[in-house]
């Protein structure tokens, strides 16, 4: 052994310098695919444990339960009180406006009842910053951009009852709870009870927050106590209209980020699988090359399991070099990553290092992956015996048969080894397929985003704090810019539990899981939604209501015809499900007729939405009418709570999936790049294999020229083929995707859409990809003399 080993170590450094081109091909291949597979896999044990550690840092209360009264001293003192709490305070979220130049922008006020005792539902001062004073109030760090206010100047804010006021801002916070202002397109604001109160409004505070000890952290155990503690307190005096149960210890956007991150991981892992292939494909190349070395270190007693041991080394030390290359990539590409999403989903990092965990699964996969791919190419080509080397020559095209004589010879020659034809398609498709799919998943986001626009036929919602007279809808149709209005019922709601408080699932900014009863005119021309099941509503509908898809989604065992109940300002009304619209952009919205729901309220004659569509036709026009509209409600006594442009909920919706097609995108580049390396690959065992082949077509006066063509067409044969398999293997790729983003997005699927230029432009580069492939290994061929070919494979 002591003279055998050193010996093969030669052979393997003489093998590494000859085929220094091709173990580069297969180092760059793997360190890329393995670079992005531990950059993903590290993105994913960061963000993992960081967006639930920044959540429960901030101890989020278990359970809101909504009062008409106030969250007072005494009922403070009955909560806390009560076996199963562990802790009670008194909030209120209260939807308010914020004046930036002369535009209005939401702005969502977290009232507090005590700064210097604060428990649940906490939030982090950032540096610099200080609690506020009676009269001023600090902003969530992602809203300055969107209120145009930083620390030390002041905002202009207008609350449900008060007037206009000035207040300085003293400092800035971070609530990982909340998603970023810019993507919400509202700001966010924290102040006291005091300063609420000196803004005019009344200072009364209606949301009790708990958390509860003792009580398992289930949906189910957690609501079961929440409402307990709200029939306690009823039974003590204190009325309670719902009870807000959100998921126990999940942040609001936890569930998607986790299912999106696991979906790109599954696409990084198959990039290192593949890569793995074209280590097997390039290894074979070798092989093919050395069969005759084979035969004779065979004659000389090395045996099978010897000569196997010997290349899987060699890819051992491919594994190796490429993890020098990848570990870097990977903690570059995992921090940016990280830090990307955590921007987008408003918390912040503690250590953007992946834990060792991370580092040795990436070490197990760049040694294990490859070798695994190419033990079983080895132990072929080891188990030749030295008859069947010594009498190798070439690809052997008989299980084609007569038939394929007609077939084009490049055809041919391509078809000769199927298994390998069929591992390099998969290469170049699987890249093609990302590609495609990045393309046509980004293509049905639009095209859902489209839909608002598509199904809403109006520039402007405003919603007003009260319900105020219809005739606000004849002012404003009298503007001449004014083409249509109309006026709309809406009220908070829930679903009502007759067995007792009604319970949803909202989380605190009232926003996720939220739930609302709007009235339209009976022929409401300025919407359009699509009709799921059933039919929309008709005139005479006294008891009628039709959900969209989002409140079925919280009700799914509903069905046409079943009775709906529906708890409206704490008041129960029944009524029949007559049909389900598709309503993208909206969360959960039951809609009954105008009619019934001022009866039913107690509003006839009074609207709390007016829906206004202009003759503007350009941003800057409809941006100008649409303050000019405000400026007209306000002037006629309504008081606006929010004046929503159509614009804003599209952008909104926009900047929520940008991250995920860039990171679809850049796992596509990944998996070309690696099915590019594999088709360059595959070409070159193709001419090594034919070399003898190739040098008689020389003899026979086959010219430089036609060689060259000859091995291009092969290649851009494969380059066809694979782009067929990459359009084929796209389409239930685009759907699955378009299934799993709609239903955490918009709970219901994205519309199929097939990117035909994505497509082309694949084809395109295919073809230029494949014809710089295919020229190495043709000018090696061409370049070779006839003696010289004829001693190789």
């Amino acid at each position: 052994m002591s003279r055998t080993w050193p010996s093969r170590w030669q052979k393997l450094w003489r093998d590494l310098r000859a085929e220094r081109g091709r173990f580069a091909l297969m180092l760059v291949a793997v360190a890329v695919s393995l670079g992005a597979f531990g950059a993903v896999l590290g993105a994913y044990a960061v963000l993992t444990h960081e967006i639930e550690a920044n959540y429960l840092r901030t101890e989020p209360a278990h359970a809101t339960l909504e009062l008409p009264g106030d969250v007072d001293a005494a009922v403070l003192a009955l909560a806390r009180r009560h076996p199963t709490v562990a802790g009670a305070e008194a909030r209120d979220v209260i939807l308010a406006r914020a004046r930036v130049g002369n535009d209005w922008r939401p702005l969502l006020l977290f009232v507090v009842d005590e700064f210097n005792d604060l428990r649940l539902s906490r939030f982090t001062l950032e540096p610099g910053s200080a609690l506020p004073p009676t009269g001023g109030v600090m902003l969530e760090r992602t809203a300055t951009g969107v209120l145009g206010a930083e620390v030390g100047g002041r905002l202009q804010l207008k609350t449900p009852n008060g007037a206009l006021s000035e207040v300085p801002v003293s400092g800035l916070v971070h609530d990982p709870g909340l998603a970023p202002a810019w993507q919400e397109r509202m700001g966010y604001a924290y102040l006291s009870r005091d300063t609420f109160k000196a803004l005019g409004e009344d200072g009364r505070l209606h949301e009790l927050r708990v958390r509860f000890h003792g009580v398992p952290e289930t949906m189910a155990a957690v609501q079961a106590a929440a409402t307990a503690l709200g029939e306690d307190l009823q039974r003590q005096g204190v009325a309670v209209s719902k009870v807000r149960v959100p998921p126990p210890r999940q942040h609001p956007h936890q569930r998607q980020m986790t299912t999106i991150l696991f979906l790109l991981l599954a696409f990084s892992a198959m990039a290192l699988v593949l890569s793995g292939v074209l280590v097997a494909n390039n290894l074979a190349a070798l092989l093919a090359r050395q069969v005759r070395e084979i035969g004779v270190m065979k004659t000389l007693g090395a045996r099978t399991g010897q000569l196997a041991a010997m290349y899987l080394l060699l890819v051992a030390a491919v594994g190796l070099a490429s993890l020098a290359l990848a570990m870097p990539m990977a903690f570059v590409g995992s921090r940016g990553f990280a830090l990307s999403v955590a921007k987008l989903l408003n918390f912040s990092l503690s250590s953007t290092v992946p834990p060792a965990w991370v580092w040795a699964t990436q070490m197990l996969a760049g040694l294990l992956a490859p070798a695994v791919v190419a033990a079983l190419p080895v132990w072929r080509a080891c188990r030749v015996t030295v008859r069947e080397a010594i009498d190798r020559h070439g690809a052997n095209p008989s299980w084609l048969g007569t038939a394929s004589a007609r077939w084009p010879v490049a055809l041919r020659n391509v078809l000769r080894r199927p298994s390998r034809l069929a591992l390099t398609v998969l290469l170049l498709a699987a890249g093609g397929a990302m590609f495609m799919t990045a393309l046509n998943v980004s293509g049905s986001w639009e095209r859902t985003i489209d839909k608002v626009y598509q199904t809403r036929h109006y520039d402007v919602e405003l919603r007003l704090h009260q319900a105020q007279t219809v005739a606000l809808r004849e002012t404003l149709a009298a503007m001449p810019e004014v083409r249509a209005v109309e006026a709309w019922g809406y009220s908070e709601a829930a679903f009502a539990n007759p067995d007792g408080i009604d319970v949803s699932h909202g989380y605190p900014d009232k926003g996720h899981g939220s739930f609302a009863v709007m009235a339209p005119p009976p022929a409401t021309r300025l919407i359009d939604f699509p009709l799921r099941s059933g039919r929309w509503l008709q005139s005479g509908d006294d008891d009628a209501v039709v959900l969209n898809h989002a409140a079925i989604a919280q009700r799914p065992g509903l069905r046409l015809g079943d009775p709906v109940a529906l708890s409206i300002d704490g008041v129960v009304t029944r009524w029949r499900l007559v049909g389900v619209v598709e309503e993208i952009g909206a969360a959960g919205i039951a809609y009954v007729s105008d009619s019934a729901f001022a009866h039913r309220t107690g509003t006839e004659g009074r609207a709390r939405v007016l829906r206004v569509a202009t003759h503007a036709t350009d941003a800057r026009q409809r941006d100008a009418l649409i303050r000019r509209i405000d400026g007209q409600v306000t002037a006629a006594g309504g008081h606006v709570q929010t004046a929503q442009p159509l614009t804003e909920l599209r952008t909104a919706m926009g900047d929520h999936i940008v991250i995920l097609i860039r990171a679809l995108l850049a796992m596509a580049v990944v998996m070309a790049v690696v099915g590019s390396l594999g088709l360059a690959a595959s070409l070159g065992i193709s001419v090594v294999e034919r070399s003898r082949e190739l040098a008689v077509m020389k003899t026979l006066g086959a010219t430089p020229r036609r060689l060259l063509r000859l091995v291009n067409a092969e290649a851009q044969w494969i380059g066809a083929i694979s782009s067929l398999g990459a359009l084929a293997l796209s389409l239930p790729l685009t759907a699955l995707l378009d299934a799993l983003i709609g239903s955490l997005g918009f709970v219901a699927p994205l519309p199929f859409a097939v990117a035909w230029w994505g497509v082309a432009s694949w084809v395109v580069l295919v073809v230029l990809v494949s014809a710089l492939a295919a020229r190495p290994p043709a000018q090696r061929a061409v370049r070779a003399s006839v003696a010289q070919a004829l001693v190789q494979v």
